[in-house]
C-alpha cells in the first residue's frame, strides 16, 4: 500500500514538474499580458523575455498585431504638457530571426484586455532587428501600453530585447537658468511631477523649502540645481542653473612698457567664467587678441610683436550655460 502511493506521489509530482516546465516555456507564471503589464519607467531600459498566448477581448486593435505570442508593457506620462510624442526604443533584440510587431495604445483601465477599446497612438511597427520610432502626441498623467508580438509556430524560440521609453511627456522641467550677484536669491520652479508626492531639491542647504516645487536659491556661488519628482513609481529629475555673477571689472586702459607698474590688462573677475570669450580689435577692425576664459592678462602682444599704442575695441562673450547675459563691450587704450 506504501508503495502504490509513493508511486502515486512519484506521479504526480513528475507531472506537476512537466507541467510548470511547459509553463515555463510558454510564460504561463512569467508572461507579462495586457492585464499584468510591466511597469516601466521614462529612461530606463527594461529586458524583456517572456511572452504569453495572446489573449485579446474583442476586435484585435491592428492586423500588424497578429502573433500568436505577446508581452505588454505599460508606462505613465508625468503632468508636463507636451506636444511631443514618446520614443520607444527595441535594442539587443535576440529572437533567431522573429519578427516583432510593436503598437503603443491607449486602453481601458477597467477593461484592459479589452481591444476594441485600444486608440493606437502610433504606428504599428515589424522588425528583426533593432529599432526606434515616435509616439503620437500623449495626455499628460495617462497610461498607455506597449504591445509587442511575435509569431513562435509549433517549436517556441528564445526572444530577448530591451524596450526604453523616453522623452519629455516622461520627464518633468526645471525653470529657470538666472544670474544673480553675490547674496541675492533666485526663484526656481518645476513643472511635471505630482505635487501630493513632493519634490528633493539638491543642494537643499541653498534653497528655503526643498520639498517644494517651488524654491528660493540662494547659492554663495554659481550652482547646478537637481530637483527630482515622482510619478507613480518613477522619479525624474532635471537641473537648473544659477550663475552667481562675480563682478567683472575691465580697465579702460594699462601700459604695457615693462615698468612693473600697470603692464598687464587685468580683468577683475573674467577667469570665473571659464567659458567667456574676449575677442579685441584695433581700430580697423582687425582682430589682435582672442581668449577663452582669460586665464592670463594681456601684455599687450599680437604674435610675437607690441601693438601699437591707441585704442582698441573688446567684446566679452560670457557664454555661461543656460543662461543669457549681454555681452560686455567697451574700449581699452594701449599707453607705450
Amino acid at each position: 500500500m506504501q508503495n502504490r502511493q509513493t508511486k502515486s506521489l512519484r506521479s504526480m509530482y513528475k507531472f506537476l514538474s512537466i507541467a510548470i516546465f511547459i509553463a515555463f516555456l510558454h510564460g504561463g507564471f512569467w508572461a507579462q499580458t495586457c492585464d499584468n503589464p510591466v511597469p516601466i519607467c521614462g529612461n530606463t531600459i527594461t529586458q524583456t523575455t517572456e511572452f504569453s498566448p495572446s489573449s485579446f477581448v474583442g476586435q484585435p486593435i491592428d492586423s500588424c498585431l497578429s502573433g500568436d505570442q505577446l508581452t505588454v508593457l505599460k508606462f505613465h506620462t508625468t503632468y508636463l504638457n507636451s506636444e511631443e510624442g514618446v520614443d520607444v526604443s527595441i535594442s539587443d533584440l535576440e529572437c533567431q530571426g522573429a519578427e516583432l510587431h510593436i503598437l503603443v495604445v491607449a486602453f481601458s483601465l477597467l477593461d484592459p484586455c479589452n481591444s476594441s477599446l485600444y486608440t493606437a497612438v502610433s504606428e504599428c511597427v515589424a522588425t528583426t532587428q533593432d529599432v526606434m520610432f515616435t509616439t503620437e502626441q500623449l495626455f499628460t498623467n495617462t497610461d498607455y501600453l506597449v504591445l509587442i508580438s511575435h509569431n513562435t509556430g509549433i517549436a517556441q524560440v528564445p526572444c530577448a530585447f530591451n524596450v526604453e521609453v523616453s522623452g519629455e511627456p516622461l520627464s518633468i522641467e526645471a525653470c529657470c537658468p538666472s544670474n544673480i550677484q553675490f547674496l541675492e536669491s533666485a526663484d526656481l520652479e518645476v513643472e511635471g511631477g505630482d505635487g501630493g508626492l513632493g519634490y528633493v531639491w539638491s543642494p537643499e542647504e541653498y534653497v528655503d523649502n526643498p520639498s517644494s516645487y517651488a524654491v528660493t536659491a540662494t547659492p554663495p556661488f554659481t550652482t547646478s540645481f537637481v530637483v527630482t519628482g515622482f510619478v507613480e513609481q518613477c522619479e525624474y529629475s532635471d537641473q537648473v542653473l544659477v550663475v552667481v555673477g562675480t563682478d567683472v571689472d575691465v580697465p579702460n586702459a594699462f601700459s604695457p612698457n615693462s615698468d612693473g607698474v600697470n603692464d598687464r590688462w587685468k580683468i577683475t573677475g573674467l577667469p570665473s567664467y571659464t567659458r567667456s570669450l574676449l575677442t579685441l580689435y584695433d581700430r580697423w577692425g582687425q582682430e589682435v587678441f582672442r581668449s577663452i576664459g582669460y586665464p592670463f592678462a594681456w601684455d599687450g602682444m599680437n604674435r610675437g610683436s607690441e601693438v601699437p599704442a591707441g585704442t582698441y575695441f573688446y567684446v566679452i562673450d560670457l557664454n555661461e550655460p543656460g543662461v543669457e547675459l549681454d555681452p560686455i563691450v567697451g574700449n581699452v587704450a594701449v599707453i607705450r
